[in-house]
């Protein structure tokens, strides 16, 4: 029965990896198409917010399967309830880079000029703390959470 519950538990860590590139991958693209105002992959973007939302729910399918099968207590309940809450955030984070990808639309659109300098720094620095964030949860490693806070 612990062996069953440990492979789901791994399921589960694979799955917020795979939403955490999902969610990489749509912040690099969104702020690509600002910088190179490419309409296209704005929508891109956009229309990867609704592969984030379906991974959000199958993530959460996956927690509250646990749940109730399982039934886990203290330090089992506590990693599945996290989970659910990271998961959350995460989709949370996928909706801001959709917005940022409406927003190009717009910007295109109307044919505004403003300065892209600090956009790809601030980019970059989301996706490392979203990759740090999520291996830090999977690999219960405290210091590297650490450092994410501290950034």
């Amino acid at each position: 029965m612990r062996n069953r519950f440990e492979k789901d538990i791994q399921t589960l860590h694979n799955e917020l990896i795979e939403m955490g590139a999902m969610i990489e991958a749509s912040i690099d693209k969104a702020v690509s198409a600002l910088i190179t105002r490419d309409d296209s992959l704005a929508t891109q973007v956009i229309a990867l917010d609704n592969d984030i939302d379906n991974k959000e729910r199958s993530i959460e399918r996956h927690c509250l399967k646990l749940l109730l099968q399982q039934q886990p207590v203290a330090n089992d309940l506590r990693l599945i309830s996290t989970a659910i809450k990271m998961i959350a955030d995460m989709e949370r984070i996928g909706d801001q880079a959709s917005d940022i990808s409406e927003i190009t639309l717009y910007i295109i659109k109307n044919n505004f000029t403003f300065s892209t300098n600090e956009f790809e720094g601030m980019a970059n620095a989301t996706i490392k703390m979203v990759r740090e964030s999520i291996d830090a949860f999977v690999n219960s490693d405290l210091e590297l959470a650490q450092s994410v806070i501290s950034y």
